[in-house]
């Protein structure tokens, strides 16, 4: 009797902000924020507008992209905000090569990325390893080709798995291997994307028929303008994976098309499984550990709707291949 052929496993990690943060790095929007209050003493009108219309309170880049989309109703001039925005820019660029330059991972750490980066399961309880194990199994996968989208700017991946400037793959053993890393949004030192999903998040009604506009603030129409590939390499990768692990991704409306790509691939492929690290460090102690049901099934019910994945699609197969982290020491020295 013929053995079934053994299937390479496609992996794909995306990672958000959320990992640099995990990392000690002062990445967040409220950090920025306060640099932009304390070190950026004159600028625009616009500029200075928006550090009293777009608060530190708005916690998570995706929120702050949010009302960045709404703040283009502020003004009614095109080339305005369009100045305003390559300032913004400038400044952002600034403040988060200082604060990349400032990480140094340590061997230790980069030991413990690769561990973690190709155990893809390690941190999975018992139950859901075992689950997960059969889903390995019933699809006769193997050896993995791994491959990072990542939304960060930062190249704090690279400096932790050694990779050269420009460099994009690694083996790690003979059944292991990272195959792509694309910075989705752009990298440090080059143009980078800081916008919308698309123009029904841009209040400015004049702003949406503007082209000149939304080459700005439209991401996909950012790569499109810069002649990038980078938007279709993702979603080929997207189509192609067979687990998507998510790690400090926040699911903001402002790259929902990442969102639906993996909703529609979890609805119409049976091949693919999702992990999502989950980090609430006032959810639940070691001690309630009972929380966890209430927390997955709160998390289940929003990374559906994040995804688009209508209720009569909540299917028990579907719902199987889901599985999450919460609080674990994923990629971290502790």
């Amino acid at each position: 009797m013929n053995k079934p052929p053994i299937i390479e496993m496609n992996i794909l990690y995306i990672f958000g902000n959320g990992f640099d943060k995990a990392q000690g790095m002062a990445t967040s929007y409220p950090e920025f924020y306060k640099y932009l209050q304390e070190h950026v003493t004159s600028g625009s009108n616009l500029l200075n507008r928006m550090k009293v219309e777009i608060t530190e309170d708005r916690k998570l880049w995706s929120d702050m992209e949010e009302r960045l989309g709404a703040f283009t109703d502020v003004s009614n001039n095109a080339d305005e905000f369009y100045d305003f925005y390559f300032e913004l820019n400038e400044h952002l660029q600034s403040y988060l090569t200082k604060e990349n330059e400032k990480f140094l991972p340590t061997d230790k750490l980069k030991t413990k990325f690769q561990d973690d980066f190709i155990k893809i399961s390690k941190y999975l309880g018992a139950l859901d390893k075992d689950r997960f194990n059969r889903f390995i199994k019933k699809h006769n996968f193997s050896s993995k080709d791994i491959s990072v989208i990542t939304l960060n700017y930062t190249n704090t991946l690279e400096k932790i798995l050694n990779l050269s400037s420009g460099a994009t793959t690694k083996g790690f053993d003979s059944s292991n291997t990272l195959r792509n890393l694309i910075h989705v949004h752009g990298i440090l030192g080059q143009s980078i994307i800081i916008g919308v999903d698309n123009e029904t998040q841009i209040k400015n009604e004049e702003f949406k028929k503007n082209d000149d506009i939304k080459d700005l603030m439209i991401k996909e129409q950012s790569n499109l303008v810069m002649k990038e590939t980078r938007h279709i390499q993702c979603e080929t990768l997207i189509n192609n994976a067979n687990v998507i692990i998510l790690f400090g991704v926040s699911l903001g409306d402002t790259d929902a098309r990442w969102w639906k790509i993996i909703g529609n691939n979890l609805v119409n492929r049976t091949n693919i499984a999702i992990i999502q690290h989950l980090y609430e460090p006032n959810a639940i102690r070691r001690t309630q550990l009972q929380k966890r049901g209430r927390l997955e099934r709160e998390q289940q019910k929003c990374f559906m709707q994040k995804m688009r994945i209508e209720e009569k699609n909540w299917s028990e197969d579907l719902t199987g291949r889901l599985f999450f982290t919460v609080n674990e020491p994923t990629f971290i020295l502790k």
